[in-house]
C-alpha cells in the first residue's frame, strides 16, 4: 500500500503502483527523501498528520512520519499561527534529539522539508497507549497505578534533568511498549525548556483541558510541578475511567478537592495522599520534582497476597510484570481504619451521633421514630463527606455498633429525659458521649485484630 500525503484526503490508502491518489487525485510520493515509504495514516492532530512508514535503508523497518500542515490550515506564510505551529514542530524535533538516548522516549531519525510540508521521522513504538488499554481492560487497580508511577516517573526524572517540561502528559501520550511492557512517553510537540522565555499570550491554550494545571492554562507558565499535576490527573483517569476534561468543564479545578468520590475501588490512604499532593491547585504546594514522588512511593506499605499484574498486549498475549505483593480485597476493606485520619473520623462520628441519639430519644420519646430519624441524619452527614463509598459505609457501621452497645448497656437511663435533668443530666450526657468514643476505639482495635488474622491465615 502507498499513502496519499494530501492532508485533506478523506481516503489516503492506495494500492502499490498507483501514481495518483484514487480519492483526491493528488500525485503520490513513492518515497519521502528517497528513503521513507509512507504506508498508512496513524492519526490527525490540529496542525499535523501522523503516518506509519517503512525505512527502505533499514530493511523496511517501520517508523513514524509526522507531517506539519502549513498553508492549508494557517493561510499565508506570515501568520502568527503558522509561525507558532512551525516553532512547535521544530521544537519537538529538538526535544527528541536531546532525549532520544533514553530507552523510553522515541528516537529522532530525521527532520526535513519536502515540497510545502515539514516532516519529522521518529522511532515506531509498537503497543497501545494507556487510553486504549483503559478502554480494553478497565480501570487500573493500586498495583497497576504503582507500576505506572514508578515507570513513568523515572522517565520524567530524565526529562526534567534536561530542563524540559512536557506540557501535555495524558494517557494518549503514554504507550505501553509491547515487547517489554515499558511505558514510552511520546508527543513533545508542545514541550518547553525552562530557560526559554515564554511568549504564550494569556488565554492561549497549551496542553489538554482537564490535564493542564491552572498556571499553564491561565498564565502560560510551567514548572516541573506542572507535569506532575498532569501525572496525578492521569492517575485519576486510569483509576476511574472518567475523563478529567468533562469534570473540568463543569466544575473548573474545584473537583480535584473531592476526587475520591469517583473511585471505582478503594486504594490505600497513603497512595491517596500522594495523588492529593500531585494535584494541588497551587503549584508551590505540589511535589517539586519527580524524584521526590519516587521517594514517597518507596515509603508506601507493601501490598500483600496478590498475583503479579498482567497486561494484555494488542496481540492478545498476557505478559506478566515483576511480582508485587498486595493485600486481598477483603483485607483491604478491613484495613480502612489503620490510619489516624480515618480512626479520628470514626471516633467523631460515633461520639457525635451518640449525642444526637440522646437528644432524639429525649424530645421524641418514641424509639422507632427516633432510631429511624437518627439513622437518616447520620447517613446524610457521613455521605456529604469527601470520602470513598467504602469509607462512608464503614463509618456508619462503626457508629451504629457503638451506639447499639450504649443503648443495650444504659437502656434504663435513656428512658428518662437526661438532657432535661439539670447539671447531673448534662454531666451524664458528656460521659456517654465520651464513652461512645472509647467504645469506637475498642471496635476498631478488634477490627484490626480480625484483619491481621485473616491476612495471616487466609
Amino acid at each position: 500500500m502507498i499513502c496519499c500525503l494530501n492532508p485533506n484526503c478523506e481516503n489516503p490508502q492506495n494500492p502499490d503502483g498507483t501514481n495518483f491518489c484514487l480519492s483526491c487525485g493528488v500525485k503520490l510520493i513513492p518515497l519521502l527523501r528517497n528513503r521513507y515509504r509512507v504506508i498508512g495514516l496513524l492519526g490527525r492532530g490540529g496542525f499535523a498528520r501522523t503516518y506509519v512508514a517503512e525505512d527502505i535503508d533499514k530493511l523496511n523497518e517501520q517508523c513514524v512520519v509526522k507531517q506539519l500542515v502549513l498553508s492549508q490550515f494557517y493561510g499565508s506564510q506570515g501568520t502568527n499561527a503558522h509561525k507558532k505551529a512551525t516553532e512547535l514542530f521544530e521544537r519537538e524535533a529538538k526535544r527528541l534529539k536531546e532525549l532520544g538516548e533514553h530507552v523510553q522516549i522515541p528516537n529522532l531519525y530525521a527532520y526535513f522539508q519536502e515540497g510545502e510540508y515539514l516532516y519529522l521521522v521518529q522511532q515506531f513504538i509498537e503497543g497501545q497507549n494507556l487510553l486504549q488499554e483503559l478502554k480494553q481492560q478497565g480501570v487500573f487497580d493500586e498495583v497497576k497505578i504503582r507500576y505506572f508511577l514508578h515507570d513513568l516517573l523515572s522517565v520524567l526524572v530524565t526529562v526534567h534533568e534536561q530542563e524540559i517540561i512536557h506540557r501535555d502528559l495524558k494517557p494518549e501520550n503514554i504507550i505501553r511498549r509491547q515487547n517489554d511492557n515499558k511505558l514510552v512517553l511520546i508527543d513533545f510537540g508542545v514541550s518547553k525548556q525552562r530557560r526559554e522565555t515564554s511568549n504564550t499570550a494569556i488565554g492561549t491554550i497549551i496542553g489538554s483541558l482537564g490535564y493542564a494545571p491552572i498556571e499553564q492554562m491561565q498564565l502560560g507558565k510551567v514548572f516541573t510541578a506542572s507535569d506532575l499535576y498532569s501525572l496525578g490527573i492521569t492517575c485519576f483517569h486510569l483509576l476511574t475511567n472518567i475523563s478529567p476534561s468533562s469534570l473540568w468543564m463543569k466544575q473548573g479545578y474545584s473537583w480535584t478537592s473531592n476526587w475520591r468520590q469517583y473511585l471505582k475501588q478503594p486504594i490505600s490512604h497513603e497512595l491517596e495522599l500522594i495523588i492529593d499532593k500531585l494535584i494541588e491547585e497551587n503549584h508551590e504546594k505540589r511535589y517539586q520534582s519527580a524524584q521526590a514522588v519516587l521517594e514517597d512511593l518507596k515509603k508506601l506499605p507493601r501490598l500483600r497476597n496478590t498475583l503479579p499484574p498482567t497486561v494484555l498486549s494488542p496481540s492478545g498475549i498476557l505478559e506478566s510484570q515483576p511480582q508485587v505483593e498486595q493485600k486481598t480485597t477483603g483485607s483491604g476493606y478491613l484495613r480502612l481504619f489503620s490510619n489516624y485520619q480515618l480512626l479520628s473520623g470514626a471516633i467523631i462520628t460515633a461520639s457525635g451521633s451518640s449525642f444526637l441519639a440522646i437528644a432524639l430519644f429525649t424530645f421524641l420519646g418514641t424509639t422507632w421514630i427516633s432510631s429511624g430519624l437518627w439513622l437518616v441524619i447520620l447517613a446524610g452527614l457521613v455521605f456529604i463527606q469527601s470520602r470513598s463509598l467504602v469509607e462512608k459505609v464503614s463509618l456508619i457501621i462503626i457508629a451504629v455498633m457503638a451506639n447499639l452497645l450504649l443503648v443495650l448497656s444504659f437502656k434504663n437511663l435513656l428512658n428518662t429525659n437526661i438532657i432535661l435533668s439539670g447539671l447531673n443530666g448534662l454531666l451524664l450526657v458528656i460521659l456517654l458521649v465520651v464513652l461512645a468514643g472509647f467504645v469506637t476505639v475498642i471496635i476498631v482495635g478488634m477490627w484490626e485484630i480480625i484483619n491481621k488474622v485473616i491476612s495471616q491465615y487466609f
